[in-house]
Order: structure tokens, then C-alpha cells, then sequence
């Protein structure tokens, strides 16, 4: 059986090991054609086309999302007018604050 290693023949193995990367003289332009192509982008319509599922989806979603907030808000708003109209209808039938002609 091999004794482990101690933590000096670790050290001196980490200090003697070196990466030698293969040389590409294409490196630097294949790089900037990256960074200055499109690449695999395509258009919005065409994204549109190739997952139509996913974006009626989406659309759909948003539009269910956005129909019960609207609902939901138009819900509130009535209650408040509701609630200013019967102030002000028991406002006006207080007798303490009516004026004699």
C-alpha cells in the first residue's frame, strides 16, 4: 500500500505543475468574430414563429393577469365612490347641519 502523501510532497507537486496551453494563431479574430457577430440571434418575429406556443402563452397569461388586476382595481374604486356617496348622502340629511330658509 502507497503511504499518503504528506502535505510537503503536495506542496512541491502544486509548484512544479504547469498548464501549457496550445497555441491558436486564429485565437484573437475568432474571438472579435464572436463579439462582433450576431451569432445565433435571430429576429423577434422569427423567435415569435419557432415557439409560438411559449409566447401565446405569455400573452395569454398576461392578458388573464392584467384583466383580473383591472378588474380587481375598477372593484375598489367603485367601493370607494360607493362609500363618498353615502357620506355625502348622510351628510346631507343630518339635521344638525341643514340651514332654514
Amino acid at each position: 500500500m502507497d503511504a499518503p502523501p504528506t502535505p510537503d510532497s503536495v506542496s512541491r507537486t502544486l509548484a512544479a505543475w504547469r498548464v501549457v496551453p496550445s497555441r491558436s494563431p486564429e485565437f484573437r479574430a475568432q474571438v472579435w468574430q464572436r463579439i462582433g457577430g450576431r451569432g445565433d440571434a435571430v429576429p423577434w418575429r422569427e423567435y415569435a414563429r419557432r415557439h409560438a406556443p411559449s409566447v401565446l402563452g405569455a400573452v395569454a397569461l398576461a392578458m388573464v393577469a392584467g384583466g383580473v388586476l383591472g378588474h380587481e382595481r375598477a372593484r375598489a374604486h367603485a367601493a370607494d365612490e360607493n362609500a363618498r356617496m353615502a357620506s355625502a348622502y348622510v351628510r346631507a340629511l343630518d339635521a344638525r347641519a341643514m340651514s332654514m330658509p
